[in-house]
C-alpha cells in the first residue's frame, strides 16, 4: 500500500515538472529566418556626408579675395548649364522685326520686293530690295516717321544691273506716304531715277503712284488710282545707229511721258496678306503699247 502511494506521488510530481518545463522548451525554439537572408546578415548601410564644396577663387570675387569692402555680399547668380541667363530667370525674347514681301506684275514684267524695319533707338530705319526680270537689283534705305495713322518714309536707293555688270541708277530722292485711317487708306509714291550718269542713252525720270481705297467692309476696298512719269533729260543717240542717220544726236524727249488714270480694288487675302488689282487707261500715245489699257496685279504679305 505504501509503495503504491509513493508511486502515485512520484507520478504526480513528474507531471508537475513536465508542465513547468514546457514554456522553457517553447522559448528555446529557433527564430524564423528573415525574408532576405542577406539583409539580416549585412549591417545597415550609412551614407557618408558629402564633403563641403570649396569656393572657387575668381578675380574680383569678394567672397574669395577677402575684400573687406564687399565681404558678406551674395555671390553672383550662377548661369544655368548651356545658357548665359541666371538660374530662375527666363531668357529674353528676341525682338520682333516688322517685315514684308511684295510681287508686282505689270508692263515692266514681274517685280519682287522684300523689306523690313529696324528700330535704332527712337528711329525706325526701313530698307528694302527690289528685283526685276531684266537683271536689275535695287537697294533702298531711309527713316520712317509715324504720327498716328500717318507714316512718312523718305529713302534713297541705288540700282545695279547684273546682266550688263554696270551701275543702273541712283534712285533719289524717294518719298513714300501711307495713311491708314479706316475705313480710308491712302498711299503715295514719289521718286526720282537718274541713270544718265552711268549711260547717256538712258532716260532720267520722275515717277509718282497714288491711290485711295475706301473699305465698306473690313476685307474689301475700292477707289481711284493715278500714275504718271515725267522724263527729265535729253537722251543721246549713237551716231552709228542707221535708224537715226537724219536725227540729231541729242533728242529732246522731256516732259510728260505717261499718265494713267484708273481704279484699284484692295482685298484682304488671309492673315497678313493683301491683293491689289489695278486697271487704268494710258492717256499718252507714246506710252501706249498695243492698246491704251494699263494695269497691275500686286500681292503683299506682312510678317
Amino acid at each position: 500500500m505504501m509503495e503504491n502511494g509513493m508511486g502515485k506521488c512520484c507520478s504526480a510530481l513528474a507531471c508537475v515538472v513536465g508542465l513547468l518545463a514546457s514554456p522553457a522548451a517553447w522559448a528555446q525554439d529557433p527564430a524564423p529566418p528573415p525574408a532576405d537572408p542577406g539583409a539580416a546578415a549585412a549591417p545597415p548601410e550609412t551614407t557618408a556626408p558629402a564633403p563641403p564644396v570649396e569656393p572657387t577663387a575668381t578675380a574680383g570675387d569678394p567672397a574669395t579675395t577677402g575684400d573687406p569692402a564687399t565681404a558678406g555680399q551674395a555671390a553672383p547668380v550662377t548661369p544655368a548649364p548651356g545658357t548665359t541667363e541666371p538660374v530662375g530667370e527666363p531668357p529674353a525674347e528676341p525682338s520682333q522685326i516688322p517685315s514684308w514681301f511684295r510681287f508686282d506684275a505689270d508692263n515692266l514684267g514681274l517685280q519682287v520686293w522684300a523689306g523690313a524695319s529696324h528700330q535704332l533707338g527712337p528711329i525706325s530705319l526701313s530698307s528694302d530690295i527690289y528685283l526685276t526680270t531684266l537683271g536689275t537689283a535695287e537697294f533702298d534705305i531711309g527713316p520712317a516717321f509715324t504720327m498716328g495713322p500717318v507714316t512718312i518714309n523718305p529713302m534713297v536707293g541705288f540700282a545695279f544691273n547684273f546682266m550688263t555688270q554696270q551701275p543702273a541708277a541712283l534712285v533719289a530722292p524717294q518719298l513714300f506716304t501711307y495713311i491708314d485711317a479706316k475705313p480710308v487708306y491712302f498711299e503715295s509714291w514719289i521718286l526720282g531715277s537718274f541713270s544718265s550718269m552711268f549711260n547717256e542713252s538712258v532716260q532720267n525720270y520722275l515717277y509718282s503712284r497714288d491711290f485711295l481705297l475706301f473699305y465698306p467692309t473690313d476685307d474689301f476696298g475700292i477707289g481711284p488710282h493715278l500714275e504718271l512719269t515725267i522724263d527729265l533729260n535729253e537722251t543721246v543717240i549713237g551716231e552709228d545707229d542707221p535708224a537715226t542717220t537724219d536725227v540729231n544726236e541729242g533728242l529732246d524727249n522731256t516732259g510728260l511721258a505717261s499718265l494713267q488714270i484708273g481704279g484699284v480694288v484692295g482685298l484682304n487675302y488671309g492673315t497678313g496678306n493683301k491683293l491689289l488689282l489695278y486697271l487704268g487707261y494710258e492717256t499718252q500715245k507714246e506710252s501706249q503699247l498695243n492698246d491704251k489699257i494699263a494695269g497691275r496685279f500686286t500681292f503683299i504679305h506682312n510678317f
